[in-house]
């Protein structure tokens, strides 16, 4: 996507008219040769020219490799000069134009067309979901459960409606069904939401990766300059505590049982904060302080073998001594093993 996924093949930018040939000629092609359905990404209408072409082909949810066998020979038939895969993206060239088909489940086929549709629009938009602890992209809108650590652990589904998903954000589902003329237009469509925040897109404000991956997106870059540009200050105030939109993402979204899905996962992350705390790399070290890397997590794997599924019961109802007696046994088990093996 974005036109730079082929380095060693020449391609070109298309004009709209030669964009639309293509698509007349490919469609069809794909349609014939392939039984999964074919949908191009809308852009803007008025757009001139075009870095490549992004057709979504819709898979079965059960992938298999039948799907790979299909897509090999149907590519052998086209002949390209580059094939390049990129997990569910496989870019090729046509006609000196790179081709990249995105393989979406069919359960993410409604959320995911809205998703990519006018170039940046989904992207910014996620923007806007993530002030409420939110992930928005191609397979739907999910809450980010974060452990004791801080590490975002579980994603909770909590929609894959466009509609539905569109409205929670402060987007008008309806004006976004009508299309978008320019790219002007779709700017105004972000602006008009009422969570709209100017400082949320900033670079400075976006973590490391996101940062990087938005300096080489142009839409993005002209999105920026056109809100300085036009002197717009929209900024939604966001409470910092995102833990305080749980209800609302509930209320709006029963159907996705949130809130037992968070009692599950913190009673789950209480008990692992408890394990966590009994028993760790850095204690074993104060036993072992040369048993370090690798080799320490060989014997903490195979101690939690050990023990099974009477391992967190173990760990929970035992103190620091009795675990340390029952981890050696483990240990010096395990260097026996290893004297024995080299006397053989």
């Amino acid at each position: 996507m974005g036109g730079n996924a082929l380095k060693n093949t020449f391609t070109e930018r298309k004009n709209t008219k030669d964009f639309n040939e293509i698509a007349l000629k490919l469609i069809p092609y794909i349609k014939s040769n392939l039984s999964y359905e074919p949908y191009i990404i809308k852009c803007y209408h008025n757009k001139e020219t075009h870095g490549d072409m992004d057709i979504l082909l819709k898979i079965p949810n059960h992938k298999d490799n039948t799907i790979n066998l299909n897509l090999k020979e149907f590519l052998e038939k086209l002949k390209p000069n580059e094939i390049y895969r990129n997990s569910n993206v496989i870019s090729f060239d046509y006609e000196n134009f790179q081709i990249d088909l995105i393989l979406i489940e069919e359960d993410n086929w409604n959320i995911a067309k809205v998703y990519f549709n006018y170039d940046c629009l989904g992207n910014i938009m996620g923007k806007t979901f993530h002030k409420f602890n939110l992930s928005y992209g191609w397979e739907g809108l999910y809450y980010k459960f974060r452990n004791f650590n801080g590490v975002n652990s579980h994603n909770i589904l909590i929609s894959k409606d466009p509609k539905k998903i569109l409205y929670f954000g402060g987007y008008d589902y309806d004006r976004y069904c009508q299309g978008f003329n320019t790219l002007e237009e779709i700017f105004q469509y972000i602006i008009a939401s009422k969570y709209f925040n100017t400082e949320t897109l900033q670079f400075e404000n976006l973590n490391q990766i996101d940062r990087k991956r938005n300096r080489k997106r142009k839409s993005f870059n002209e999105f920026l300059l056109y809100i300085k540009d036009n002197y717009i200050k929209s900024n939604y105030t966001f409470n910092p505590d995102k833990d305080s939109y749980i209800s609302m993402i509930n209320d709006y979204f029963p159907e996705a049982n949130l809130l037992e899905e968070l009692r599950i996962l913190n009673e789950n992350n209480r008990i692992n904060k408890m394990l966590c705390e009994k028993f760790n790399g850095n204690i074993i070290m104060t036993w072992f302080p040369d048993l370090q890397g690798k080799e320490l997590g060989n014997i903490m794997r195979l101690f939690k073998e050990e023990l099974g599924d009477d391992y967190d019961n173990f760990i929970l109802n035992n103190d620091i001594k009795t675990i340390c007696m029952k981890f050696m046994f483990v240990y010096y088990k395990h260097v026996m093993e290893i004297y024995v093996k080299n006397l053989e």
